[in-house]
């Protein structure tokens, strides 16, 4: 999988996105409904962030605000990475590993506009630095 482009690793994807204007109850909803840990934030179609597990902690939960207040918006990670959809897998993973972080925002990818790469898209690399989060998000999930 480290050598296929982005754009076949997500082919058959379920994506989440959701309006700036969107609550984190909302959102959070619609990502359980599609059991997929990350949401693209779009304001008339225009990507704006990516909502995640890691918000909902750091924004929300952790600083004890109500998901139902609060607008997706002022938690999301604005500017998120992002690459082409001919991008392959491996330069996925390397710069998941250069930002510490579990999601990348695939652009280009035809109809949809954006897609999204997960660490979990690639079970066979050795992503042992992320297996501690996997279950902490695993379990923030479930709680909710």
């Amino acid at each position: 999988m480290p050598h296929r482009k982005l754009k076949d690793i997500i082919a058959d994807q379920k994506l989440v996105h959701a309006s700036v204007d969107d609550t984190v109850a909302e959102t959070v909803k619609r990502m359980q409904q599609k059991h997929v840990g990350a949401a693209l934030i779009l304001d008339d179609g225009e990507l704006k962030g990516i909502f995640t597990g890691s918000n909902l902690f750091h924004g929300v939960l952790k600083n004890g605000v109500d998901p139902n207040s609060v607008r997706v918006a002022e938690v999301m990670t604005g500017d998120p990475v992002c690459l082409d959809c001919n991008a392959l897998g491996f330069e996925a993973v390397r710069h998941m590993r250069d930002h510490g972080i579990r999601h990348i925002v695939v652009l280009n990818t035809g109809e949809k506009g954006y897609g999204v790469v997960s660490v979990r898209d690639f079970p066979n690399e050795k992503l042992g630095e992320y297996e501690e989060e996997f279950e902490f998000e695993n379990k923030l999930w479930e709680e909710l």
